[in-house]
């Protein structure tokens, strides 16, 4: 009998670690892509930098509008600029307003750039048809998400490290002891604060705000994950203290309920 436990207990140890490594294996692949985003980021960074050193054109705008797209996620709206110029004789269009996407709003964009505007377009010299407005300005919302994604799927996968590993009554290693002080430090705001969430919240609205400045994203990145991260986490708390208002009248209202029952 005591065999057959055995058996049972070393197959079910070897069908967890194959479910953890699976699940690693995972959120690995979303770290990579995470990482891949960022390189394109870092590419768009370069191409932004060498864009001031093109040469330049006169221009066109074509084509200025605001397009609504409908998705299941909702109505968002986009500018729509194209423009065309001329390089040793031949005609290019392009849509490019800022290497890596802009920061406008749609419409200051369209207001910026109207119908039969004439610009200045900044061109690869190697590759005409590649072309700017606005050389050397990006944005950096590509690196930020890529680093993001890492950064998320990183925790992810070592959160489902840790609690698979102490489902399976492994001993504790350097990477455990890792864990449990991260874990001490992520939750340190709430036990620090003591649950007051009107703290929380204006710290998680300053953090957000400061990630929406121009920056560095090595202060943006961590501002905007701090921001996102108690941001949850903070409406979820604020979701169960609610719950626990609510449920609280329906204990009132069945423990008068029993007192009646009793003094009948």
């Amino acid at each position: 009998m005591g065999d057959i436990e055995g058996g049972d207990g070393a197959a079910d140890l070897a069908k967890g670690r194959s479910e953890r490594h699976a699940l690693l294996m995972i959120w690995g692949a979303i770290i990579l892509i995470g990482f891949l985003i960022f390189l394109f980021g870092q590419y768009q960074a370069f191409r932004s930098k060498a864009s001031l050193d093109w040469p330049t054109t006169s221009g066109e705008i074509v084509v200025s509008r605001v397009t609504k797209n409908q998705s299941e996620e909702g109505v968002t709206y986009s500018a729509d600029i194209e423009y065309s110029y001329t390089v040793d004789g031949e005609r290019y269009s392009s849509n490019v307003v800022v290497i890596g996407g802009h920061d406008y709003s749609p419409r200051d964009v369209v207001s910026r750039y109207s119908v039969g505007n004439e610009v200045l377009v900044a061109y690869d010299p190697v590759r005409p048809h590649k072309a700017v407005l606005e050389p050397g300005k990006l944005t950096n919302g590509t690196q930020q998400f890529g680093l993001m994604m890492m950064g998320g799927a990183l925790f992810m996968a070592a959160l489902i490290d840790f609690i698979f590993r102490r489902s399976l009554n492994e001993e504790l290693n350097l990477f455990d002891h890792v864990m449990i002080i991260s874990f001490k430090i992520v939750f340190f705001p709430f036990w620090y604060l003591k649950g007051n969430l009107w703290i929380l919240g204006a710290m998680v609205g300053l953090a957000g705000w400061l990630s929406t400045l121009d920056g560095s994203p090595v202060i943006t990145v961590p501002l905007m994950f701090f921001a996102a991260f108690y941001g949850v986490l903070g409406a979820l708390l604020l979701w169960c203290r609610f719950m626990g208002w609510v449920y609280s009248f329906q204990d009132d209202g069945s423990g008068a309920s029993d007192d009646a029952t009793e003094d009948s």
